[in-house]
Parts: structure tokens; C-alpha cells; sequence
């Protein structure tokens, strides 16, 4: 059965069908972070609040409308996966992907929540307009919270091994059935098909002078997050992956980051 952490990034999702944003301020920690790709961080409850009373009072008008929310949750861990559907230039709607993480405490308060949205899909609609930003996310998430679960603890053996370019040995972390999806790469299903991309890497990152850095990670037992940087020789973008773990096995591993960027500096 859904664990109330499930429920209350469910009414993240909720809320989107009246658009009423100043209800989301009660699920909030006093302490809590928001970080919104358009307006960067917002510290604190009465900083979500009057962010959330902005939302309210400027989104109904803008036409824009969020749906097709998949949330994964355990205790105190969660990610949801939406659609945001924004008016294009003929009026017709345009499906723009975006994800969540999100940090809870042991009284299901909200302690941190990201929201970011498809960089190559917003700048393929809104041409010249400012992109969202997702590097200035980077750290705010970090909390000694939720750092010690078996999910947790799996996704940082991950990035241990990562960061040093040993991208084969990633392999045995993953279970019969994973799926693995790579916005460059495409999306490999199967534990035999991420081992095969793994050896890819193994060879190719280090040609490219690429490496990681993990920035921060939460998780319970079966649902995590990791937020990182990538370096390249001429720059860096930052990036988050979703994850699922079953029997101390990786599920799902979905990395996010900004294409268009990352490509830019691979050449």
C-alpha cells in the first residue's frame, strides 16, 4: 500500500487542477527548501509561501496546466515524473517532460522539493527566452537527512564506483530486469543491455576527459535520488538521476541533464 509519502507528493500533482498553490504551503517544513527552475530557491516557509501565493496568482492566466504525475516514495524519499503543457504559438498545447525530488522528515513533512523541466523541449518552444536553470540547484538539497537508507547507501556505492571510471563493475548492481535511460545513449532495458552501455562508457568517457562528482543522495529501501555534476575538459553541467532498488538491486536508473549543453562541451 502507498506510504504517506506517496500521498503527499500525489498533492503536489493534486493541486495542479485548481491551481490553488497556497494549499502545497502546509505540507512544508519549517525549515524547508523549493527550488523552482525559473526562480531559483526559495528558503524557509514563508519564502514557499509567498512564492506559492505568485504561482496562484500568475499561472491560471498563462494557460499553462501539469499532468500525467508518477510518483515513487518510501518513507521519507520520493520522485514524482509530469507533463507540463504549455500554449504554444498557435495556442495548441506543447508537452514539456519534468521531474521532482523530494526530502521528507519523519513527520511527512516536506523538507526540500526541485522541480526541473526539459531544457531541449522549453528551448525548442520558447526560442531566446531564458532557459531553466538547474545549476544553481545543485547543493541546496544537501541534509543530513535521509542519508542512511539501503537505497542510499546503494546509489552512493554507485557513484563511488562511477567517479572512478570503473563504469564496467556498475554492471553487477543492477538487477535481471533494469532499465537504464540515457538522454545521449537511449534507453537500454535488461541487465545484459546496460552491461553492454557500461562497457561503452568504460572506453569512451575517459577518451572524452569526462568525469562525475555526486553532489548529494537520498534514499529509504527502495526508492533514491542522486543529484551531480559532469565535467568535461571545457565545462560543466550538473545532472540528477532517478532510481528504484529491489532486493539491494538497481531497477531503474533515469539520468537528467541539459543535452544540448552537454554536447556543446563534448566537442
Amino acid at each position: 500500500m502507498p506510504g504517506p509519502a506517496v500521498d503527499v507528493i500525489r498533492s503536489f500533482g493534486a493541486v495542479e487542477s485548481d491551481q490553488r498553490y497556497t494549499r502545497l504551503v502546509e505540507l512544508f517544513a519549517d525549515d524547508a527548501v523549493y527550488y523552482d527552475p525559473f526562480f531559483g530557491p526559495q528558503r524557509g516557509k514563508a519564502a514557499i509561501a509567498e512564492f506559492m501565493a505568485h504561482m496562484e496568482a500568475m499561472m491560471p492566466s498563462r494557460g499553462v496546466r501539469f499532468d500525467e504525475w508518477e510518483v515513487e516514495a518510501d518513507r521519507t524519499v520520493g520522485w514524482a515524473r509530469w507533463t507540463m503543457w504549455v500554449p504554444g504559438s498557435d495556442g495548441t498545447a506543447v508537452p514539456i517532460p519534468g521531474q521532482s525530488l523530494y526530502r521528507l522528515n519523519e513527520a511527512c513533512q516536506v523538507t526540500y522539493a526541485a522541480d526541473y523541466v526539459d531544457s531541449v523541449a522549453y528551448r525548442r518552444l520558447r526560442p531566446g527566452k531564458e532557459s531553466p536553470d538547474a545549476a544553481s540547484a545543485a547543493g541546496w538539497s544537501i541534509d543530513p537527512r535521509n542519508a542512511s537508507g539501503s537505497a542510499a547507501d546503494l546509489v552512493r556505492r554507485f557513484w563511488d564506483i562511477q567517479t572512478a571510471a570503473r563504469y564496467s563493475e556498475l554492471a553487477a548492481l543492477f538487477a535481471p530486469d533494469a532499465v537504464f535511460t540515457d538522454l545521449v545513449y537511449g534507453r537500454f532495458e535488461g541487465h545484459d543491455a546496460v552491461a553492454a552501455y557500461l562497457r561503452r562508457m568504460e572506453t569512451e568517457m575517459p577518451e572524452q576527459g569526462v568525469r562525475f562528482e555526486l553532489v548529494d543522495a537520498a534514499g529509504d529501501e527502495h526508492v533514491a535520488w542522486s543529484q551531480w555534476w559532469c565535467h568535461f575538459p571545457t565545462g560543466s553541467i550538473p545532472g540528477w538521476t532517478l532510481h528504484t532498488v529491489r532486493d539491494g538491486l538497481i531497477t531503474l536508473d533515469a539520468d537528467y541533464f541539459d543535452v544540448v549543453a552537454a554536447r556543446a562541451l563534448s566537442r
